[in-house]
């Protein structure tokens, strides 16, 4: 469903013009754009903005109103960072992502209305929109939340978004169910465990049924040291009561360390596949094209407004044909003209793995705010 600027507009001064009344309204939002030239005649430019809007009523009382533009709603199918969307096609519509109510109790937080749920994130530039244990989710229903500073534990239950029209659920629809508790064990260590379930009923399980779980730790070590490590499993539904279920186990480290100016960032993934589920394309378990790679970049900050990183990279999107390997460097220039907004200038070389493939150059730019 889509709501046009006007659609967007007449909701927003119906809230503001509420305000006076009693409740508060506040904006947030992500917005992530770019443009880019692959130095053989091609050019992209790529969109993304999340805007979210907060009416508070009382101190137990609020609702949330969600919307995005994106490319990935236009015919091209361009995201951020460097897609390949088409510059053309990048005056996008909003689309209507969600609302709910939330009502915070003595017993813990009521959730009705949309839900969304990410689990293993990628801190990885290039993958920063994606998660390797479950792929952004939608659903429709009710999240129960309840915790304090040691442990916290979060479920859900509802009617997931998937496609029905694309996928091999047919005609049939798809209830969801997922839940995350958190061991905070000081303020510099956590582990999280993650777990779900995304099915029909009128299915059996084999055909109808995918689930997930996983684990992720995160530490620090005072102001010089922060690692993430996170451990993923999927279980996709077969194909048909002759076919086998895809299961893979994935894994994602990313340590990143800071010495005065100097920095180093690092991210090693890789899928675990022990019943040769690589006949399936990766994007159905993380929605990249990767199945592993290795990152590392070192930087230097010359101030608070401008540093520079050198991103090494080595991709290797079928695990088992290394004749699709890449290696990649893409010096990176960064300025922060104050806090939330960056704009970051890059260039890229790819050398391909394949023989007699020619290198690949490009060049680009990109700027990122967060309110």
């Amino acid at each position: 469903m889509r709501l046009n600027i006007k659609a967007i507009a007449a909701v927003c001064a119906t809230v503001i013009s509420a305000q006076a009344e009693g409740p508060s309204v506040n904006f947030n939002g992500y917005l992530d754009a770019d443009a880019w030239a692959d130095m053989k005649g091609g050019y992209y430019a790529n969109s993304e903005l999340d805007l979210g809007l907060t009416v508070t009523f009382t101190d137990k009382v609020c609702a949330h109103v969600y919307a995005t533009v994106n490319n990935v709603y236009s015919s091209s199918g361009g995201s951020v960072p460097a897609g390949i969307g088409n510059p053309s096609e990048r005056w996008i519509n909003f689309a209507f992502d969600g609302y709910d109510i939330t009502y915070a109790s003595k017993i813990g937080t009521f959730t009705v209305g949309d839900i969304v749920y990410q689990y293993g994130k990628f801190n990885y530039y290039f993958y920063k929109r994606f998660s390797m244990i479950t792929n952004e989710s939608f659903s429709r229903g009710i999240k129960y939340g309840i915790g304090n500073d040691l442990i916290a534990t979060e479920l859900q239950i509802g009617v997931s978004d998937i496609d029905i029209a694309d996928t091999s659920y047919d005609k049939f629809t798809t209830g969801d169910m997922q839940g995350m508790t958190r061991i905070a064990f000081n303020e510099n260590h956590s582990v999280s465990a993650f777990y779900g379930i995304r099915g029909t009923s009128q299915l059996e399980f084999k055909t109808g049924t995918d689930f997930f779980t996983g684990l992720e730790y995160n530490g620090t070590v005072g102001n010089v040291a922060k690692v993430k490590f996170d451990l993923g499993y999927q279980s996709i539904h077969a194909a048909d009561t002759g076919s086998k279920r895809a299961n893979v186990v994935s894994l994602l480290l990313e340590p990143s360390l800071t010495l005065g100016k100097f920095s180093l960032a690092m991210t090693g993934y890789t899928m675990i596949d022990p019943d040769s589920a690589n006949n399936e394309s990766s994007k159905i378990f993380t929605g990249i094209g990767d199945e592993w790679f290795v990152y590392a970049e070192p930087g230097i900050s010359f101030n608070d407004y401008l540093g520079v990183g050198l991103p090494i990279e080595y991709h290797g999107m079928d695990a088992q044909n290394n004749d699709d390997d890449q290696f990649w460097l893409v010096p990176t220039f960064y300025v922060y003209p104050t806090k939330d907004v960056q704009w970051w200038i890059w260039g890229q070389m790819i050398k391909y793995v394949e023989k007699g493939a020619d290198l690949g150059w490009a060049a680009g730019s990109e700027i990122i705010v967060t309110f």
